[in-house]
């Protein structure tokens, strides 16, 4: 009864941490808009911000109300569990399965979508790092696919409609995308659901484009090439797309894009200064110093709250 008592607490605490999170992160990201830096630093605190009360609420139940259940909690007190402690830990055992099938039914549909697109393909020579592959089938313009080992493809009629330096800059762009790991940054999306958060991926989504078209680009050239083979590939016809693990070519504000790629020189891209990494460094030291040299009282803080909670 102990141990089921103290897992019914833990799921308590898990899911109305992870629902209080993700409702402050679902009013609050707008303030990013107004971060006058690099498209590639405001899609990583983006990202961070969308799996913030995931992990957040995965690692103070790990770290805090488990072990303060298991030292403070009396094993004598035969103590039940309320009718809403049981409630909540049900939810959040729903929470989580839904995740779950979430992922596992994206992966399943992108797995048969791209098998479609992969029937007839052949290897294409790019002179890129990333395995570049020509399909014969009905398959995007040109797409990322896979998360362990990512590949490109590229349809026959993408291949044939562009030019030689528009294909080079383009395929840089979804080496950008690699470089990233956005096909697993999506399928983290699914795994945290939660209302209200769907505009943050699509604003995510955008920004991750910006990215990697601003990676791909170096000169005014290359902008020109790369917002000639956008306008091209969206002429062709659209075919279905996966819902996850993929990134494509032809994705976001096509016109934003294109427009923010004309207006393209040295100077504008000398303003969008990237956020250094580092800079979350201090906060998270500062952070682990404060709960290491307290642990104890937050423990009894944390027991405390958790007994109220289950009331």
């Amino acid at each position: 009864m102990f141990a089921l008592r103290g897992i019914a607490v833990s799921l308590t605490f898990f899911v109305l941490l992870y629902c209080l999170l993700s409702s402050v992160v679902a009013v609050s990201w707008r303030w990013l808009r107004l971060l006058h830096a690099a498209e590639q630093s405001v899609a990583d605190l983006l990202f961070a911000l969308r799996v913030l009360p995931l992990f957040a609420s995965i690692f103070i139940t790990a770290a805090f109300v488990i072990p303060s259940f298991q030292i403070l909690e009396p094993r004598a007190v035969d103590e039940g569990m309320g009718t809403a402690t049981s409630a909540l830990g049900v939810a959040a055992l729903a929470l989580l399965a839904y995740g779950s099938y979430r992922v596992i039914a994206a992966q399943l549909r992108t797995s048969r979508i791209v098998a479609r697109w992969l029937e007839g393909a052949r290897p294409f020579d790019t002179g890129e790092p990333a395995a570049t592959l020509r399909s014969r089938c009905a398959a995007p313009p040109l797409t990322l696919i896979g998360m362990r080992e990512p590949r490109v493809l590229i349809s026959d009629s993408a291949a044939s409609l562009l030019a030689h330096d528009e294909l080079r800059v383009a395929l840089k762009h979804e080496l950008a995308h690699i470089r990233s790991w956005d096909n697993l940054k999506k399928l983290f999306f699914r795994f945290a659901p939660f209302p209200g958060l769907s505009k943050l991926e699509a604003v995510w989504s955008q920004s991750a484009e910006l990215a990697a078209d601003d990676a791909a680009v170096s000169t005014r050239c290359e902008a020109l090439d790369l917002a000639s083979a956008l306008v091209k590939l969206s002429r062709l016809v659209p075919v279905e797309a996966a819902p996850a693990c993929t990134v494509g070519f032809v994705s976001g504000s096509i016109r934003a894009r294109v427009a923010r790629l004309l207006a393209w020189d040295e100077a504008s891209k000398a303003h969008e200064r990237p956020i250094p990494r580092w800079i979350a460094l201090p906060p998270m030291i500062v952070a682990a110093c404060c709960a290491f040299f307290a642990y104890g009282p937050v423990l009894a803080f944390t027991h405390e709250l958790t007994e109220w909670l289950v009331r």
